[in-house]
């Protein structure tokens, strides 16, 4: 069958099984690039890995377009649009753990401190109290903060779809008083990282995200669903983080370090 034409069916079946136009128009910008190396789909695992190999992306982004072939080849073989899979003999390509930055409560607190404007200090508090992305928390409106019996929620819509997520009340209250945000994702993107570079901390949405799930010392599950993961995989990533976060604590405050600084000699 001819790729383009495959790809064609396989957005059509994520189309209808509900997934979010991100999410779509990522799968779209993948299999497209897929269909121009190869006008048939290919039927053998060197040609998907040749095209793995020709990629100038990342471990990550690598990885992403080793899983939306994987979705795609499933799908084809499903519904025999191929006789074969050969994307199950395929090796899932390593992805390099990364060190992000992670904010201390500390310097959390000295960023939320420091605010004056309320729509950014809103967003912020968002960030810090969510762990959402970017644009789920640009796009948030009135309407989608919700109060019931249990607490606070706001629906976020993001590139893993649309997902409830508890917020405190404080994240609430700041959040009912300015939305919508008069600027767009990129704009408040701007504005957070300029904010916090005011305040003497060099931070980003995303540093406040991977301190959300680095900070967490509750179920991974919960975390799972409250970050929108797709996998378990991707939140236990932030179990190594913050071990390492511990090894650097450690280093640098533990008693041991304060009094042989003191000594002329080494244990």
């Amino acid at each position: 069958m001819r790729t383009t034409k495959a790809v064609d069916l396989f957005l059509q079946s994520r189309q209808a099984k509900g997934l979010s136009k991100r999410t779509l128009q990522w799968y779209r910008e993948i299999l497209n690039l897929f269909s121009k190396d190869y006008k048939n789909i290919p039927g053998k695992p060197e040609q998907i890995e040749r095209f793995l190999i020709s990629l100038n992306v990342g471990d990550e982004r690598r990885h992403g377009y080793y899983r939306a072939l994987k979705a795609f080849y499933n799908f084809s073989k499903r519904r025999s649009y191929i006789k074969n899979n050969p994307i199950q003999y395929i090796e899932e390509p390593k992805i390099s753990i990364k060190n992000p930055s992670v904010l201390t409560p500390e310097t959390i607190n000295k960023i939320l401190n420091h605010q004056t404007n309320m729509e950014i200090k809103a967003a912020i508090l968002a960030f810090i109290d969510t762990g959402a992305r970017l644009a789920e928390i640009a796009n948030l409106k009135t309407s989608d903060l919700l109060e019931t019996p249990d607490g606070f929620l706001a629906v976020v819509n993001g590139k893993t779809g649309t997902r409830a997520i508890p917020i405190s009340y404080e994240t609430y209250h700041a959040l009912m008083v300015t939305l919508p945000f008069k600027w767009g994702k990129d704009h408040l993107g701007r504005l957070i990282s300029e904010s916090c570079k005011d305040s003497g901390v060099k931070a980003s949405s995303i540093t406040f995200r991977h301190s959300f799930g680095t900070l967490w010392n509750g179920d991974e599950l919960v975390l799972q669903q409250i970050m929108g993961h797709t996998t378990l995989n991707t939140t236990k990533r932030y179990r190594h983080l913050r071990t390492q976060n511990a090894i650097r604590q450690h280093n640098q405050y533990s008693p041991l370090k304060m009094v042989m600084s003191f000594s002329k000699t080494m244990l």
